[in-house]
C-alpha cells in the first residue's frame, strides 16, 4: 500500500441567517421551513434564547464583541441563573471554556462585519440562559448553539490522500481525508463528518493489509433527485442564478425569490393549495401545478412562470431609489402588465386554450368519432363523448387513454391520491356507458357462486411457490390458477404494484423461477412514507421484503484513533 498527502484546512461554517437555519434543519431533523420558523420564532419571543430569526445577515455587529464573550460566559454554565437547563449547558461549557480561556473572540471581518448586516444581524444564542425548553425547540435551539461556538474555534485539518492498494498486482485508487486536528470538528462530534468526503483511516508507510473480499457493484445512472425544502430553499435564495439578462442578475444579487421571512409561507401556500405534496422530504408537482404551466404558457404569460419577473421589479426599484425612475412609472407598468393577462386570460375558453395538443389514435368509443386533446379534456368531436385528464389528482397522458379505449382498461397505475392526499394504485376500466371507473382488483371470482377463471389463452410466467400450480397475470395481480374460481384450493397471490414499486411481469418470474427478485428501488413505507429498496423473495409460499446488507466501514485503531484525536 501506497499514499500520497497534502495538507488542507477547513473553516467552520458561517452564523446562521433564516434561509441557510431552514435548508439545514431540513436536512438533519426534517423540519419544515415553517416548523423552523416557528420555533425560532418561540425561542426569540417566548424563551428570550436567541435573537431575531427573520433576519439575510450572516455577519454581526463588529461592536458584539463585548455580548458574544457574555453569551459564552453564560455557557460555560457561569452565571446562569436559578431554573437553566444544567444538562443542556454542560454540552457547552468545555468548548465556551476553551473559546474564553484562549482568547479566540478576536475581531473578524468573517464573523464581525457591519457591511454585511442590514436590518438585523445572524441568529445566535442570547445571554438568556435556556429553561423549560421543549424536545423539538432543544433540538433547534442546540443546532445553533454548535454553529456559534464552532465559528469561533480554528480551521479543521486534514491530509488530502490519494491510497493505491495493490491486490495480487492489481492497483486499486481510493481518495479521501485523514482528519489530524479536529479544529471546530470538536464541537460537532460525529455529525459533522461529511459522508462524501470518504474520510480515510491513518496507516503506517508500507503497512500491508488483507483483503476479505472483491465484490464489483453495478451502478446505473439517476435523474435529478426530487427538490426538498433545503434544496428548494436554496434555488429560491439563487433565483437570480437563472437570470441572463445581466442588469436583472446585478438587481437580483443577494435577494433570489421572495424574503427569508416569506419563503417559508410560499412553500406552504403552494402546498395548501395542492400544487405539490410533501413525502418524506421530498416535494412532489401534482398535475394541478402542471396544468398551471400550462395555461400561463398557452395564455402567453410566461413571465410568471420566470425569475426574470422578480429581477426586473428589484431593477425598477433601484433606479426608483436612485432617482432614475418614478413610483408612479413603476406603478403604471404594473398595471399594464395586470391589464394584458386578464385580457389574455378572457380571451380563451378552457377548450380553446393553445397547447402542444394532439389527436388521440382511439376512436370515440360511441360514435367513432376523432378524440382530441384540449386543456382540459380529451373531447371527441362528433359528439359530447369526453373524458378529464386530472383524475384524483393524476393527469392521464393520451398514450394511456389509447390503451383504456382500445383495450377498456388500463393498469393498474400509480399516482392516484385520496382526499386525504395519500397516494393509491388503481386499473382504470370502462363501464357500460363506456366511462372510466376505478378497478381495486376486488375479484368477482373470489365470490361461492363464481364462474372458473379461463386461464387457456395465456401462457404461464411460472410455477406457484405454494402448490406448483401456474400463475397468470389476472386483474390487479399475479395469482394461482388454483386461488381463484368457486373450487379454491390455493391462497397464492401477488399485487402488481407492492407499496408503490410497479412489480413487472419479468420480475415475477424472476421471483417464481429463482426465489428472489433484482433490487426494487421504488418501495413507500406506509408508516414514514420514504422510499426504501429491497429484494422481494419467495419463502414458505408468501412474498417477502429482503434488505440489501450493508458493508460495515472499518473501524480505525485504538492507537491511530487518539492519534486521529491529538
Amino acid at each position: 500500500m501506497t499514499e500520497e498527502a497534502k495538507p488542507e484546512t477547513r473553516l467552520s461554517p458561517g452564523l446562521f441567517d433564516l434561509t441557510t437555519l431552514q435548508r439545514e434543519a431540513n436536512s438533519r431533523f426534517g423540519f419544515s421551513a415553517k416548523t423552523t420558523l416557528s420555533l425560532a420564532q418561540a425561542l426569540y419571543e417566548k424563551h428570550k434564547v436567541l435573537t431575531y430569526p427573520r433576519t439575510d445577515s450572516r455577519c454581526l455587529p463588529e461592536d458584539y464583541l463585548p455580548t458574544v464573550k457574555e453569551t459564552l460566559t453564560v455557557l460555560t454554565g457561569q452565571g446562569a441563573g436559578k431554573g437553566h437547563d444544567e444538562v443542556l449547558l454542560a454540552r457547552y461549557s468545555p468548548f465556551a471554556h476553551q473559546i474564553l480561556a484562549r482568547n479566540w473572540v478576536l475581531p473578524n471581518k468573517r464573523i464581525f462585519n457591519n457591511a454585511k448586516i442590514s436590518d438585523h444581524f445572524a441568529i445566535i444564542p442570547t445571554p438568556q440562559a435556556p429553561k423549560s425548553l421543549n424536545e423539538l425547540e432543544q433540538k433547534l435551539y442546540d443546532f445553533v448553539v454548535k454553529r456559534f461556538l464552532s465559528v469561533f474555534f480554528p480551521a479543521a485539518e486534514y491530509m488530502v490522500t490519494t491510497r493505491i492498494t495493490r491486490v495480487e498486482g492489481h492497483p486499486f485508487k481510493t481518495e479521501g481525508k485523514v482528519l489530524v486536528n479536529p479544529g471546530w470538528l470538536a464541537v460537532h462530534g460525529k455529525e459533522a463528518q461529511d459522508g462524501d468526503d470518504g474520510n480515510l483511516v491513518a496507516v503506517d508507510a508500507k503497512e500491508k493489509v488483507k483483503t476479505d473480499e472483491v465484490t464489483v457493484k453495478a451502478n446505473a445512472t439517476k435523474p435529478p433527485p426530487r427538490y426538498s425544502e433545503a434544496t428548494l430553499l436554496s434555488a429560491m435564495e439563487g433565483a437570480g442564478k437563472m437570470v441572463d439578462d445581466e442588469e436583472l442578475k446585478a438587481a437580483m444579487a443577494g435577494r433570489g425569490l421572495g424574503t427569508p421571512a416569506t419563503r417559508a409561507q410560499i412553500i406552504e401556500n403552494l402546498l395548501g393549495e395542492q400544487y405539490m405534496h410533501r413525502e418524506g422530504r421530498e416535494l412532489i408537482p401534482t398535475a394541478k401545478a402542471f396544468s398551471l404551466m400550462t395555461l400561463l404558457n398557452g395564455l402567453g404569460v410566461n413571465e410568471l412562470t420566470q425569475p426574470e419577473l422578480t429581477g426586473d421589479w428589484e431593477w425598477k426599484l433601484g433606479r426608483i431609489e436612485k432617482g432614475e425612475f418614478t413610483r408612479e412609472e413603476f406603478m403604471r407598468e404594473i398595471a399594464e402588465m395586470t391589464r394584458h393577462m386578464v385580457e389574455r386570460a378572457k380571451h380563451y375558453e378552457a377548450d380553446t386554450i393553445p397547447g402542444d395538443f394532439g389527436v388521440l389514435t382511439a376512436k370515440c368509443p360511441r360514435c367513432g368519432g376523432e378524440i382530441r386533446e384540449t386543456y382540459k379534456k380529451f373531447q371527441c368531436g362528433g359528439c359530447d363523448y369526453s373524458l378529464w385528464k386530472i383524475v384524483a389528482g393524476r393527469q392521464f397522458e393520451p398514450a394511456e387513454i389509447d390503451t383504456l379505449i382500445n383495450e377498456g382498461m388500463i393498469g393498474p397505475l400509480t399516482g392516484f391520491r385520496n382526499k386525504m392526499g395519500r397516494s393509491f394504485a388503481a386499473a382504470i376500466k370502462l363501464n357500460d356507458d363506456k366511462m372510466p371507473e376505478f378497478d381495486f382488483g376486488q375479484d368477482k371470482a373470489d365470490a361461492a357462486d363464481a364462474e372458473p377463471v379461463d386461464f387457456s389463452a395465456q401462457e404461464s410466467i411460472g410455477k406457484c411457490p405454494k402448490c406448483a400450480s401456474n400463475v397468470f397475470e389476472h386483474g390487479n395481480s399475479y395469482v394461482c390458477e388454483k386461488s381463484v374460481g368457486p373450487d379454491k384450493t390455493c391462497d397464492f397471490r401477488s399485487g402488481k404494484i407492492i407499496l408503490q414499486q410497479p412489480m413487472d411481469i419479468g420480475q415475477m418470474k424472476k421471483l417464481l423461477s429463482e426465489g428472489k427478485t433484482d433490487l426494487l428501488k421504488e418501495f413507500v413505507s406506509n408508516r414514514t412514507r420514504r422510499k426504501f429498496s429491497a429484494y422481494l423473495v419467495a419463502k414458505d409460499g408468501k412474498v417477502g421484503f429482503e434488505f440489501e446488507k450493508k458493508v460495515a466501514k472499518p473501524k480505525a485503531p485504538a492507537k491511530k484513533k487518539a492519534e486521529a484525536a491529538t
